[in-house]
């Protein structure tokens, strides 16, 4: 992900960031993801961190190229859109506390 700036200077809070993550193809859409991202989610927290953060594309195509999960899921889960690039990606960020 060369072209999301990892270092924000005016955040006022820890972030740690998700790059990618894929599910085998046999075991997509049984919530395997959500399970995996909730929990990630959760040891985010207990590592006193204040913000997760994800990186996708604004509109997802195929599992190969869009390795980061797409959008929605983040969505579903609470995340929000924290910017938006140029290239057609997006920053999903949570607020954890």
């Amino acid at each position: 992900m060369q072209s999301v700036n990892t270092v924000d200077t005016n955040q006022t809070g820890k972030v740690k960031s998700i790059f990618c993550f894929v599910i085998t193809p046999a075991m997509q859409r049984k919530g395997v993801a959500t399970q995996l991202l909730e929990r990630v989610c959760k040891d985010v927290l207990e590592d006193g961190f204040d913000y997760i953060e994800a990186y996708s594309k604004k509109d997802f195509v195929r599992v190969a190229r869009d390795f980061m999960g797409p959008a929605e899921m983040y969505k579903k889960l609470g995340f929000t859109i924290y910017n938006e690039l140029d290239n057609g990606e997006i920053v999903m960020r949570k607020q954890l506390k």
